[in-house]
Parts: C-alpha cells; sequence; structure tokens
C-alpha cells in the first residue's frame, strides 16, 4: 500500500466568501490586513481557526463587534 502526502491547502472566509490568498507563505493575519485595503471592514477583523477537513485548513474572519459610548 502507497501513502500519498498532498499538501493542505489554506482557506480564508469572510461573510461565506472565499477570500484570495495573496501571500500563502505569510500569516493568515497579514493576508487579511492586505484585503482591508479594499474591504475596510477587514482593518478590524478578528481571525478565529484554523479548522482542518478534508486537507483544507479554513480560518473564518469575523468583524469586530463596535463599541458605541
Amino acid at each position: 500500500m502507497s501513502t500519498k502526502i498532498q499538501p493542505v491547502v489554506r482557506v480564508i472566509l469572510f461573510e461565506g466568501k472565499k477570500l484570495a490568498d495573496l501571500n500563502p507563505q505569510a500569516p493568515v493575519e497579514d493576508v487579511v490586513r492586505l484585503h482591508a485595503v479594499t474591504t475596510p471592514a477587514l482593518a478590524t477583523a478578528v481571525v478565529e481557526g484554523p479548522v482542518i477537513t478534508d486537507g483544507q485548513k479554513t480560518y473564518t474572519v469575523q468583524k469586530r463587534a463596535a463599541n458605541k459610548g
């Protein structure tokens, strides 16, 4: 029996949509900051995960709750 080694794919989700992994070698937080240039809500977002299933490391990006004073 032979064993296949497959790389784990990193997936970054925000509001149910997959964000492009602009730099797979960079930390997820840095990739999210790059996306914040076009999506300002990501500037203060929180990264949760990863959850590893079926060869994917899935990170979920959540908007940080705003405090009104």
